[in-house]
């Protein structure tokens, strides 16, 4: 449903769930920041839960836990999401307090200076660990202009001197209805559900939105970089762009990274790991994305291996180019998919999350649609994904070797 002022409510009953989901996505990430708001989305996520109008101090959470429910939240590059799991009898109790959170937080002083301190210990963690510094310098190759370079974690230098008053600017800028959607799954009564959202998310003051970020990526000529660091062994994220969250290549992308290098039976760990050794891991993922998502190639190998790895990973590319795929191979990589769908479909939270997200990202349709379409693609369809997309000079390698 669509109320006055813009914000979205989707509901999802189960009458047999005892349990269910309340999540509230906000269309607000790392892509909407400037570089002197690096990491201020992310940083708003922790303070929300740290006081509101009606729920003061930890009020918020000790309620929660007093009626068995469990609180958390999540910045991404396009969205923040806050949510609440609990016993079916406190949909309505969880509704007002997430309502009341997100439209009058406090943001005290002084929980905004404890959380600078999480935040940048954070941040130092996060950037001591070589998984997330490939994905930064990952992003920051593939992604030249779009604002999708932009790293949700931010960094610490923001953080420390950010002021009380921009955190609150940049909140009441883009925590607008028109950039919500609240979505609740599982048991729960949906006349009172409906009542309660229209009462409280549906009275929210209808405001203008802030200009769209750009993630239109116009460069899709890829780059070689070779970083040196605190690690033992070699990691890379090898990749290309990709297809839009709009597009309809986006469910031929996800059988092409899974025939690519998705699990055992895929071509780069049949050549990487078993025939050739050059690897100890191998890995290949589709990344949906507004704007452009990318094919990502995981891999951690020995130092002397990453050239012949670079080689090997283009030579199995172009042998889809010019050769093809099997039926076997198509096959195999629909039912691995469906299977891995429908096991993210069990909880009321998992059908919340992808629900919710779909709907934010403006392609609700996709959820419905998604098994049906896996089914529609054809061999022909893979090798014209990587016609499509992958040209040799559209390939970019991020390596983390040994200093």
């Amino acid at each position: 449903m669509k109320y006055d002022n813009g914000l979205i409510s989707i509901l999802i009953n189960d009458e047999n769930s005892l349990t269910a989901s309340a999540i509230v996505f906000v269309r607000v990430g790392a892509v909407d920041e400037k570089s002197s708001q690096a990491g201020l989305s992310h940083f708003i996520e922790h303070l929300m839960f740290k006081g509101s109008k009606n729920y003061p101090g930890d009020s918020f959470s000790k309620t929660v836990e007093n009626f068995g429910g469990e609180i958390n939240a999540a910045t991404s590059k396009e969205f923040t999401m806050y949510y609440i799991n609990m016993q079916k009898d406190f949909v309505e109790e969880s509704l007002k307090m997430l309502a009341d959170t997100i439209q009058n937080p406090l943001f005290p002083k002084d929980e905004i200076d404890k959380e600078r301190k999480v935040i940048i210990e954070e941040i130092q963690r996060y950037f001591d660990n070589p998984g997330s510094v490939l994905y930064e310098k990952f992003y920051e190759t593939v992604y030249k202009t779009s604002a999708l370079k932009n790293s949700v974690i931010g960094t610490a230098e923001v953080i420390a001197s950010i002021s009380p008053e921009e955190i609150y600017k940049y909140y009441k800028a883009h925590y607008v209805p028109e950039k919500m959607v609240v979505i609740v799954s599982g048991g729960f009564d949906k006349e009172k559900v409906e009542q309660v959202i229209g009462d409280t998310f549906g009275k929210f003051e209808k405001q203008d939105t802030c200009n769209e970020p750009l993630v239109k990526e116009k460069n899709r000529v890829g780059k070689d970089i070779t970083e040196y660091g605190k690690v033992e062994m070699g990691y890379m994220l090898s990749g290309f762009l990709a297809c839009d969250i709009d597009d309809e290549d986006i469910y031929v992308a996800d059988l092409a990274a899974d025939i690519l290098g998705g699990g055992k039976s895929s071509r780069l760990y049949k050549s990487l790991y078993e025939k050739k050794h050059l690897v100890y891991a191998v890995d290949a993922s589709f990344s949906v994305e507004k704007g452009a998502g990318n094919v990502c190639i995981t891999s951690v190998f020995k130092p002397r291996n990453l050239e012949a790895i670079k080689e090997e990973i283009e030579k199995q590319i172009n042998d889809i180019i010019n050769n093809g795929v099997t039926e076997e191979e198509l096959n195999r990589s629909k039912l691995l998919l469906k299977t891995d769908w429908q096991f993210s479909n069990e909880t009321p939270y998992d059908v919340a999350d992808k629900s919710g997200y779909w709907s934010l990202m403006g392609n609700a349709e996709f959820v419905c649609a998604y098994l049906s379409n896996l089914e529609c693609v054809t061999v022909k369809g893979v090798v014209e994904f990587f016609k499509k997309y992958c040209s040799k000079d559209a390939i970019s390698h991020t390596a983390l070797l040994p200093k």
